[in-house]
């Protein structure tokens, strides 16, 4: 009878072994492809990119998560970071950078492939790319300069305007067209520039920036369902 007892316990700690290890290829298993897209180098930044964190992601486990190393300098351009210790993904795939009690310390929504956006209080609005993507051609001034239109659709331009490149301080003048949209014209561009990969017009009430989505259109960001086009005639 010993023996036998021995036996059945040998086989119960058999089958636990294998369903440990089946639960473990499981977990490893279960990491989603969305997951799996994040994995490498980002990079966080608030609207105007000066300030600005290197983030790798891994899906390597962590309390409440997935691994991530952040740079020495996120900190101090961002101190709520200081309190992230994991990643996860949330409902409605939103990505969420979380603390040690799996709290959301900032919550990223995907506006387009290899790019996230979020708004946070008085951080503002706060940007994730890919280094992969801040990587690609930058365009030059001599290339953006030329007539382009402000639109809403294609067939109804807002404003007319020339990026010229007579130099306003840091920035090129912007010659704008008769004609211009009231709100437009009430913003007033007067001047322009490159920011890597975005242009930015500058008026009285503030700046806008656009990023490019072919050679000839580029989009208002943050990324709306009604967006606002520049186009180069």
């Amino acid at each position: 009878m010993v023996r036998g007892v021995a036996l059945l316990a040998a086989l119960i700690l058999a089958a636990m072994s294998v369903l440990t290890m089946s639960g473990g290829a499981r977990a490893e298993g279960a990491v989603s492809e969305a997951a799996q897209n994040m994995v490498g180098g980002w990079e966080m930044s608030n609207v105007d990119r000066d300030r600005r964190c290197p983030i790798a992601f891994s899906v390597e486990p962590a309390p409440g998560g997935y691994r991530l190393d952040l740079d020495a300098t996120c900190a101090p351009a961002f101190p709520s970071l200081g309190k992230v210790v994991a990643w996860t993904f949330g409902p409605n795939d939103v990505l969420r950078l979380i603390d040690a009690k799996g709290a959301a310390v900032l919550e990223f929504t995907e506006v387009e492939n290899g790019m996230f956006e979020s708004e946070r209080g008085a951080e503002g609005l706060l940007f994730l790319q890919t280094q992969a993507s801040l990587k690609v051609e930058t365009r030059t001034a001599e290339q953006i300069a030329g007539d382009w239109s402000l639109l809403r659709e294609a067939d109804k331009p807002l404003c007319r305007l020339t990026l010229s490149n007579t130099e306003s301080g840091d920035a090129f003048r912007v010659i704008v067209k008769p004609g211009c949209d009231k709100a437009i014209a009430t913003w007033g561009p007067s001047t322009w520039r490159l920011d890597r990969d975005q242009i930015i017009l500058t008026g009285r009430s503030g700046s806008w920036r656009f990023s490019e989505s072919d050679a000839t259109v580029w989009e208002r960001v943050p990324l709306s369902v009604d967006p606002l086009l520049l186009v180069r005639q």
